[in-house]
């Protein structure tokens, strides 16, 4: 299993490497400053790090997603989760949105099981744009309220609140990125058992590479410390892909996989997002 997620990572790598090696660098006359407008058409946000993406919405986006998660070791539940994503630029520049769910457990060991919400994110940032040729940032907060049911293994009772700073380079058929976080885990528990919440380091690197002006596939890795005492940092790792099939309609899958205990066996994504 662990052999079959590292070669999983080293694909996304070898992904990224493809990208920077084959895409040419942007006409500097055909940059620009307007935060709605993606580069060539590209199908650009993330999965992982929707958030702290160096991108914002045109106006608005509304996302349903179907995933299922085969937990780690350090969390013995298998999940099966229906979850909303939205974003929104209420003002030029700011982009605000969140997550939340509904999920179903299955858990190992005569550990508890069921169904229950998952804990809501919510976060705003600020998109500085051209910032540098061919260069955008965005720097924001994200938040974690615990919403989520802790007893079915669905969240772990804590707040969470993670500042963050992301960057992304264009080039003509592709988008080269990443973002770094610093996370204030609150003490929660999970299945009964207590956990004391640490302060956790993240780090994330992505590729979107623009097969077609309708399609843009998606590599990303994320790494973060450990959140709370005793458990294993996070490592990660996805593929994707994004197709404007319905013009403003998108269709979104991933198969992710992890390399520690603390992130999942591997997870399954599924969506459809509306976007405008």
């Amino acid at each position: 299993m662990r052999m079959s997620r590292f070669c999983l990572s080293l694909a996304i790598v070898a992904l990224g490497a493809a990208a920077a090696g084959t895409a040419r660098a942007a006409d500097p006359s055909t940059t620009t400053s307007v935060p709605t407008k993606a580069p060539s058409g590209i199908a650009d946000r993330l999965f992982l790090s929707f958030a702290q993406d160096a991108a914002i919405v045109p106006s608005q986006w509304w996302e349903g997603q179907i995933e299922y998660d085969d937990r780690a070791p350090n969390f013995p539940v298998n999940a099966f989760i229906g979850r909303a994503v939205v974003a929104f630029q209420p003002w030029k520049n700011i982009e605000i949105g969140g997550r939340v769910g509904l999920g179903n457990t299955s858990a190992n060991d005569d550990l508890p099981s069921g169904t229950g919400a998952t804990d809501l994110d919510a976060y705003a940032k600020y998109y500085f744009g051209n910032a540098l040729d061919h260069t955008d940032f965005t720097a924001g907060l994200l938040l974690t309220i615990p919403t989520g049911d802790d007893h079915s293994g669905l969240g772990f009772n804590s707040f969470a609140e993670q500042i963050f700073g992301g960057v992304r380079y264009r080039l003509d058929n592709a988008l080269i990125g990443g973002h770094v976080g610093l996370r204030l885990n609150g003490n929660g528990s999970f299945q009964g058992v207590d956990l004391t919440g640490k302060t956790s380091f993240e780090l994330a690197g992505n590729v979107v590479i623009q097969t077609s002006k309708t399609v843009g596939v998606v590599g990303e890795i994320r790494v973060e410390t450990e959140r709370f005492d005793g458990q294993d940092s996070i490592v990660e790792a996805l593929a994707g892909v994004n197709w404007k099939a319905f013009g403003r309609g998108m269709i979104r899958a991933a198969l992710g996989g992890g390399l520690t205990d603390a992130a999942p066996n591997f997870r399954v994504i599924a969506s459809y997002a509306y976007t405008f």
